[in-house]
């Protein structure tokens, strides 16, 4: 052990547990040149002495030999374990954003696909027969109804409601402008 760094590390507690060394003295039963020679470097307590030292100071016995914080090892297992759940989440959380996105589009697409297929071309012209885009009025639903939950049980939606009302919208947007379309060519 060093006695420079014991002295300084026993003086630093003190100081944090706003003690003087009269104070620590009377705590733990020495006089307070004994804690002020220790403090300078110029001994070390007795080793009946440490256990008493180490209680008043609140530090564990090792700390106080090694003049030094030791940081437990549970919490350092904790921080890691925590980092490793936080990036769990925030990859669950990107997957999940990925899924909502895809379904999103791929049922704008198929609508855009269900349209085009429902104009009848022919030697007379142009007619659109309208169906219910269910390709988009089921995932816009589902969509919706996963985002209510997400909201009651507070987590994140990744905008799912939202995107519902859009696949809920777009199909009417996109078959009005068809029948306005195919209305004009006809007439």
């Amino acid at each position: 052990m060093d006695a420079n760094k014991f002295g300084c590390f026993v003086a630093e507690r003190r100081k944090e547990l706003n003690m003087t060394q009269k104070n620590l003295a009377a705590k733990i039963q020495v006089t307070d040149k004994a804690v002020s020679k220790w403090e300078r470097g110029l001994g070390f307590p007795d080793i009946n002495t440490i256990e008493i030292l180490a209680d008043a100071l609140d530090v564990s016995i090792m700390e106080l030999m090694k003049s030094e914080r030791i940081v437990e090892e549970a919490t350092v297992e904790e921080n890691v374990v925590n980092e490793v759940v936080q990036i769990a989440k925030a990859d669950i959380e990107e997957r999940q954003k990925i899924i909502t996105y895809t379904v999103a589009g791929t049922s704008l697409l198929l609508t855009v696909f269900e349209l085009i297929l429902s104009i009848d071309w022919n030697a007379e012209g142009m007619s659109l027969r309208a169906t219910v885009p269910w390709v988009t009025i089921i995932p816009a639903m589902l969509m919706l109804l996963y985002g209510i939950v997400c909201k009651i049980r507070g987590k994140q939606s990744f905008g799912a409601i939202e995107i519902g009302f859009c696949l809920l919208l777009i199909p009417i947007i996109i078959l009005g402008g068809a029948f306005l379309i195919c209305g004009f060519v006809l007439s």
